[in-house]
């Protein structure tokens, strides 16, 4: 006798799925609750290190979390409407993004009074990334191209990454290898992306060696503690502020170091307020969601992998990817323990076009691991 066909959603043991739907701790609810965690906790982190800046410059305190909400709601509007719209439309989305990350990038690099554009540029190109891999590996597959034909993809990559390290910060460079090789990871796709590491470690060499700015930026973080002088002064007041965090913080809104210490307070270094304010606990409400929502992705990415759907595989961990390696990079740069600067934090960061860019990619994901978990298993 035919029993009732059920739905699944996380443990799997040798491919087969145990756990019923919405039993698992990491389904998507809990995927959603962990965005909603962070992106509530950022809200109120924004408003504490932006009050008083907005205020001495004569506006609003909520002027800053304002224009961040209005990016939020438009990130939701976007994702919303990636609901009506075809996959097989969606899955060129690139196409579209692409020529706005450039445009951002080069608003952010060339023209000094829109540097802020510097942080919304890497995430936007970062997302553009993530699209471009899940399009472009399954097509020249498709077409029998596999090994080292694959390479004709090869110096585009490169030149857009090395775009993106130049424009927006070495720190979203290094997050969009970690991307490419998760995403690529999915695919089967012979040797051309191992390659492709090999020339993207010369490019990076040749950025270091080339542009005198960007090596200073990396040796301010690793020059001796004992000579202060030699530090940047915003990395130096970042890690005297995360001492002062302790176990709990000052309270909230009860920071010091945002008042004029900090250049960025409320982008780059958005987390030593945070560590400041709310010590270890803020940290471990930052990271625990965090956690939440990379063991979620990898499930997902592996439950698409099994049922071959490698393009929604690569853009789930590619999307993940970009969300907790972002959040992990920023925190060990303000800490300085990562040499790469330029990242926001997401959900946490000044930013309305990043915050948009994040909520769109968390309900685009929110749509892929629902629809992964409803796969249905038949039993005899």
């Amino acid at each position: 006798m035919k029993e009732q066909s059920i739905s699944f959603y996380d443990d799997y043991v040798d491919d087969e799925y145990v756990v019923k739907e919405g039993e698992g701790f990491f389904s998507p609810f809990t995927f959603l609750c962990s965005v909603l965690v962070l992106f509530l906790f950022g809200f109120i982190a924004l408003l504490s290190a932006t009050m008083d800046k907005a205020i001495m410059e004569g506006v609003p305190f909520y002027s800053y979390l304002g224009k961040e909400l209005l990016g939020a709601v438009l990130g939701l509007g976007l994702g919303g409407l990636t609901y009506l719209v075809p996959e097989n439309i969606l899955s060129k989305i690139h196409f579209i993004t692409f020529p706005i990350s450039v445009l951002l990038l080069s608003l952010s690099k060339f023209i000094p009074g829109l540097s802020f554009l510097s942080f919304s540029g890497g995430v936007f190109s970062l997302l553009t990334l993530v699209y471009f891999i899940s399009w472009s590996v399954p097509f020249v597959m498709e077409k029998e191209r596999k090994g080292f034909p694959l390479l004709a993809l090869i110096p585009f990559s490169i030149f857009y990454l090395a775009f993106i390290g130049y424009a927006a910060g070495l720190g979203w460079y290094v997050v969009g290898i970690i991307i490419i090789l998760a995403s690529a990871s999915q695919f089967e796709a012979g040797k051309g992306y191992l390659f492709f590491f090999v020339l993207t470690g010369l490019v990076l060499l040749f950025i270091l060696s080339v542009i005198p700015s960007v090596f200073k930026t990396i040796s301010f973080s690793i020059l001796p503690v004992n000579d202060t002088s030699l530090y940047n002064k915003d990395l130096l007041v970042s890690r005297m502020a995360i001492r002062d965090g302790g176990m709990s913080g000052s309270g909230l809104g009860q920071g010091l170091y945002k008042l004029g210490a900090l250049e960025t307070p409320h982008i780059e270094f958005i987390f030593s307020t945070i560590f400041e304010e709310t010590g270890l606990l803020g940290l471990g409400i930052i990271l625990f969601p965090s956690i939440i929502i990379l063991i979620v992705g990898i499930r997902t990415a592996n439950r698409a992998r099994i049922k071959k759907e490698f393009s929604v595989s690569s853009i789930v961990i590619g999307g993940t990817t970009l969300i907790v390696f972002s959040i992990l990079f920023n925190i060990l740069r303000v800490m300085g323990l990562n040499p790469f600067g330029g990242l926001s934090l997401p959900f946490f960061s000044y930013d309305p076009i990043g915050e948009g860019v994040f909520v769109f990619l968390s309900v685009g994901l929110y749509r892929l691991i629902y629809k992964e978990g409803r796969q249905k298993d038949d039993k005899e």
